[in-house]
C-alpha cells in the first residue's frame, strides 16, 4: 500500500483481517491490527484500551461462537479511514450469552504502510 494513499479495497482487506482474527482470537493478527494506543468505547460507555481487548482474547472471556459481517461504509480522508461495519454474531462475554446485529464505527490509520485501528465504538442494534 502506497503510505499517502489508502484505498477502500486497502480498508475492506483489513476489516477482513480483523474480523477474521476476531473469530479465533489470533492475539498476534491482533496485536498488528490495533493501534497501541488504542480507545474504544463499548455499549456501556466503558473505554476500552488495546491491551484489554488482546487480554479478553488471551483468556477466552469472549467467545464468538458464529457471525457474519458487512460493510455498510467507508470514507477516506488522506491518511486515515472510517467504517461502519454491522456483526451478526452470536457468543458469550465473561460467560454470559450475547446475540444480535452490533454496529462497528472504526478509524484506521495508516502507519509506515500498515493499516491500524486508532479508535472504535460499537452498539447493540434493536
Amino acid at each position: 500500500m502506497d503510505k499517502t494513499k489508502i484505498t477502500r479495497e486497502n480498508v475492506v482487506e483489513a476489516e477482513n483481517k480483523l474480523f477474521s482474527a476476531q473469530l479465533v482470537s489470533n492475539v498476534d493478527m491482533l496485536d498488528q491490527l490495533l493501534h497501541d494506543d488504542l480507545i474504544a468505547v463499548a455499549p456501556t460507555g466503558q473505554i476500552l484500551t488495546k491491551e484489554m481487548d488482546l487480554n479478553s482474547h488471551r483468556a477466552k472471556t469472549m467467545i464468538i461462537e458464529d457471525a457474519s459481517t458487512e460493510i455498510d461504509d467507508i470514507k477516506i480522508m488522506g491518511d486515515t479511514a472510517l467504517s461502519i461495519v454491522t456483526m451478526t454474531a452470536k457468543g458469550k462475554m465473561v460467560g454470559t450469552p450475547i446475540e444480535g446485529k452490533f454496529r462497528y464505527f472504526r478509524v484506521w490509520k495508516c502507519f509506515d504502510d500498515t493499516l491500524k485501528v486508532i479508535g472504535a465504538s460499537f452498539m447493540q442494534l434493536p
